[in-house]
């Protein structure tokens, strides 16, 4: 796959920010935006494996009416909040 180089401008204090996390992950800047713009974009595409298998699953469990749900106060019960 080829690759395009585009001209972006960021907010001065969102910049700061990226350069903080780029030091801290020992990334370059540019390295890091790029890594972030591509995670991102990933996000937007289909599903992977493994959460496709899981729905299936979960949604067999729905059909048969052995899935178990919790309400929201209940799960903040059992996690301490």
């Amino acid at each position: 796959m080829g690759t395009t180089k585009k001209l972006i401008e960021i907010d001065n204090k969102a910049l700061e920010i990226l350069k903080k996390q780029a030091k801290l992950q020992k990334r370059s800047l540019k390295n890091y935006i790029e890594f972030m713009l591509e995670e991102t974009a990933a996000r937007f595409s289909e599903p992977s494996n493994e959460y496709k298998v899981m729905m299936d699953k979960k949604l067999e469990q729905l059909e048969k009416g052995t899935l178990k749900t919790y309400s929201y106060k209940e799960a903040m019960k059992q996690y301490g909040r």
